[in-house]
């Protein structure tokens, strides 16, 4: 399994992983929490942007980077927001 493979997945797994993370810390306000699911965010975007140099070859990864941009920004959004209404 070549590496831009690798980071691809933690991407992919990532996103998910930040999701749960980000509605925990919602629900129980604990800043050590959100403090991981920034982590995580950052990590999978750092990840992305490596291997996507290594996805421009099949239209099916490209559809696929495209729908895990929008989710990424989606929930960027929706993390970024929750930090005003808190406040």
């Amino acid at each position: 399994m070549a590496w831009q493979t690798v980071l691809f997945v933690y991407a992919l797994v990532a996103l998910p992983v930040f999701v749960v993370l980000g509605l925990v810390a919602q629900v129980t306000g604990s800043r050590p929490v959100r403090r991981v699911a920034e982590i995580v965010v950052l990590s999978s975007a750092a990840a992305f942007a490596v291997a996507l140099g290594s996805v421009a070859d099949d239209g099916l990864q490209w559809a696929t980077v495209v729908m895990l941009i929008v989710i990424f920004v989606g929930g960027l959004v929706m993390h970024v927001r929750s930090y005003s209404r808190s406040s």
